[in-house]
């Protein structure tokens, strides 16, 4: 590769004009320079690594002076590519069609931005870049001999992978076959990126699938080691690890141990994490054997219970997959192959994973013909708007009996505590089903397990990060859904505490959690829809806040709550600084709830509101005044309050159903329920019902909150209701609060999904409960 300046009138080199790099082009490649739209070439976001790779590969000299203080589009630092505005692209396609295309010539800013999008562009971009690239006469369509160049790279791709590749070919070419919807014998751009979205997997066979990673590297982090308590030694070097602060290195995935200056030259023995050779499903399920890690292993030999003396040296020998320690003279006694431990029903061995395009294909022809019959009605750009639904780069075949874990972190959630578990989650399961939600999102994990029978999911964040996932499995259509279970690591955590998975992650060892999911019942949670309508005609139209979410997981409540939880919210993005622990966060609800009690500024709300349940409306103006309605999905709200009260027991029920059957007169002015079924209807997260309670003033909440009080104003439990405001209110959707101006708000029913509920605490209720909620 030569870089070119090209001159000026003068014949000198000008430092004005972009900088130029000679390299061979095809028709196709121009003619997607000057057709790709706009909006298809916004390098909208740029990972590091692209940066790194674009920045090194095109730095050169000319005349002793820096290509890189000539282009302003080339980063000057590590960071990120910049953004690439619409007048950048309408230059880079005018200059598309200059005569330094025609002499082998290309813009070096036009080669960065082809770099970044195969590193982090839209799938839909990376195929048709690759359809131009093969398309070497340019004429749009992909005939046999250019079919049989994308083989070879196919090929090369899995050869460099590690793949067994010994019956591979045919494989390819079948796939390329199903490709031509149409059965003319060449392939459409259309037909080619209706096939990468959908059902074949062409960006991991052109190695453009960042999800699909060699194994056997390791994954590095600095670790300090307390060599007085817990002595480590370098497993290159054998050397202790002394010194202050970081001392070494470990890997994240199976705790291999070395100095800085030995890591280097340390092997890649990490462990493999899917296996690369053809399933078929008559073939029978292979072996696993440990993965031994030498030293750092202090505790008990779990052959001969005798202690390993970690302070002689590298002793001792651990399996990253089992998780046993023993002698190095007891593993001759222990079988190759291992079991997986403790936690064999969760994890994934690396035998049950194995490369899409590998694995068996079945239903191959009548899939092939239902696309062929619709294939007049499918459009690609509707695809691309969507959630991206394409095939999973790996299938997996779980263990008879097992429930695969996919595990989704927040690191955002509960400080530092997010990356921990990640870390620690990665080392106890096989790391692919483990998931970073701000960096990768639900849907890649989701696609992963979609298909996997038995599975289960664990979530580790707030209500919110539960709710994300629950919308990401609405949108990926998945008919059978993994029973969730969730990790607290939010600040209310109200979801958590109603499904006996606790207030908050208070730092236990993840193998409880794992052991509490073993131990775990599946049950089925409603899910709600809230939509608002504008005014009547004649009223005036007042300018709200945008309406967070549409979906009730937890409870949607009005007013007084509503109005603290908005304050709360204004402080916290005027000041974040000010809200980066959970203590503090609860001062600060302490002292808006102390200033709404002196201010009340939902006074008498009931009478600006009108409330119908199941089509009976309901008589607000009899009894206390309301400053606040709450309708309840959860018998948690608040972080850890019941509104609607405990549960009656079935004896006091009895009693009240016998004195109910004497007053058969139902009070249809109040609700479609008397007050004396209202006394004993009981809340259930499955039941198809929500529950309406209203709250007199702050004074109320605070009561309930303390245990002085014991619910709310029980008002109805329904399966519809209707609210209609003629002012305008604080409201607040799962802890997400905004102004809303006068409307109609109308809530049914949308679906239930199937959660995990945890096991009965074994610990004894403490008089000093109210001080943990």
């Amino acid at each position: 590769m030569s870089v070119d300046v090209p001159s000026n009138e003068n014949g000198s080199a000008s430092v004005s004009t972009h900088t130029s790099v000679a390299m061979t082009t095809n028709p196709g490649l121009e003619k997607s320079l000057m057709a790709r739209d706009d909006s298809q070439l916004d390098a909208s976001t740029h990972s590091r690594s692209s940066s790194k790779k674009s920045s090194h590969s095109i730095h050169s000299n000319h005349n002793g002076h820096s290509l890189d203080s000539l282009d302003p589009w080339i980063p000057q630092s590590n960071s990120s590519l910049p953004r690439v505005n619409p007048v950048e692209l309408k230059s880079v396609q005018k200059r598309s069609g200059s005569s330094d295309i025609r002499t082998g010539h290309i813009y070096l800013k036009d080669l960065v931005c082809f770099l970044s999008l195969l590193e982090a562009g839209r799938p839909e971009d990376k195929l048709e870049f690759m359809f131009r690239l093969y398309d070497t006469d340019g004429n749009g369509l992909l005939d046999a001999s250019e079919l049989d160049c994308i083989v070879n790279q196919m090929m090369s791709v899995a050869e460099n992978l590690g793949w067994d590749v010994s019956e591979l070919k045919p494989i390819l070419q079948d796939l390329l076959k199903e490709i031509d919807y149409d059965s003319d014998g060449t392939v459409s751009l259309e037909e080619w990126k209706r096939g990468g979205l959908t059902t074949i997997p062409l960006l991991v066979l052109l190695g453009l699938d960042t999800n699909v990673k060699d194994d056997g590297t390791h994954t590095w982090r600095l670790k300090h080691f307390n060599y007085k308590l817990k002595p480590a030694y370098c497993n290159l070097c054998l050397n202790l690890l002394v010194g202050l602060g970081k001392q070494g290195l470990c890997c994240t995935f199976c705790k291999y141990t070395v100095h800085e200056r030995c890591v280097q030259r340390a092997p890649a023995c990490c462990i493999t994490t899917y296996v690369k050779s053809k399933r078929t499903p008559q073939d029978r399920p292979q072996t696993l054997n440990h993965h031994w890690v030498e030293g750092n292993c202090p505790g008990r030999c779990d052959k001969c219970k005798k202690s390993i003396k970690t302070y002689n040296g590298l002793t001792g020998v651990h399996c990253r997959w089992c998780h046993i320690s023993l002698h190095n003279k007891c593993t001759s006694q222990v079988k190759p192959e291992c079991d997986l431990g403790e936690f064999r029903e969760h994890t994934l061995p690396p035998t049950s994973i194995c490369p899409a395009v590998l694995g068996p294909r079945s239903g191959k022809n009548e899939k092939k013909e239902l696309q062929r019959a619709d294939s007049a009605t499918f459009d690609c750009s509707k695809l691309s708007q969507s959630i991206y639904v394409g095939q999973s780069s790996f299938q997996i075949t779980p263990v008879p009996g097992s429930h695969p874990l996919l595990v989704f972190v927040n690191p955002k959630s509960g400080g530092k505590q997010g990356a921990k578990l990640i870390r620690k989650f990665q080392y106890l399961l096989n790391p692919r089903q483990v998931y970073d939600m701000i960096k990768h999102g639900p849907t890649q994990g989701l696609q992963f397990f979609k298909d996997v029978p038995g599975a289960r999911i664990l979530v580790c964040g707030g209500d919110g990060t539960v709710g994300w996932l629950i919308d990401a499995m609405d949108k990926l259509g998945m008919v059978e859904r993994p029973p969730v279970a969730v990790l607290p690591l939010g600040t209310g955590n109200d979801l958590a505490r109603c499904l006996r998975w606790g207030g908050g992650y208070d730092g236990e060892n993840p193998t409880k959690t794992l052991q509490k999911v073993s131990q775990s019942a599946k049950i089925m949670m409603d899910r709600w829809k809230i939509e608002f309508s504008k005014p009547e005609e004649g009223e005036e139209e007042e300018e709200g806040d945008p309406i967070p979410c549409n979906i009730i997981n937890n409870y949607f409540s009005i007013g007084v709550d509503a109005s603290i939880a908005h304050r709360f919210h204004l402080m916290r993005e005027k000041h974040p600084e000010k809200f980066n622990s959970r203590m503090k966060n609860k001062m600060w609800y302490f002292e808006f709830y102390t200033s709404e009690t002196l201010s009340a500024t939902c006074k008498n709300l009931h009478e600006e509101i009108d409330i119908m349940c199941d089509g009976y409306a309901l008589d607000l103006a009899n009894g206390p005044r309301l400053e606040g309605i709450a309708l309840l999905n959860i018998p948690s709200i608040y972080g850890g309050t019941n509104l609607w009260g405990d549960n009656p027991s079935q004896k006091k029920r009895r009693k009240a159903q016998k004195a109910a059957k004497k007053d058969k007169d139902r009070e249809f002015s109040t609700s479609s329920m008397s007050s004396a079924e209202l006394s004993i209807a009981v809340q259930d997260v499955g039941d198809s019902m929500i529950e309406v309670v209203g709250l007199e003033n702050s004074m109320h909440m605070g009561q309930v909150y303390a245990g002085l009080r014991a619910s709310g104003r029980r008002l109805a439990q329904c399966t519809q209701v209707v609210i209609r405001t003629r002012k305008r209110f604080p409201m607040q959707i799962d802890g997400e609060p905004w102004l809303q101006p006068p409307c109609t708000i109308n809530i049914t029913h949308k679906n239930q999904v199937p959660m995990l509920m945890g096991p009965l605490s074994t610990k004894k209720s403490s008089i000093f409960k109210i001080f943990k909620k």
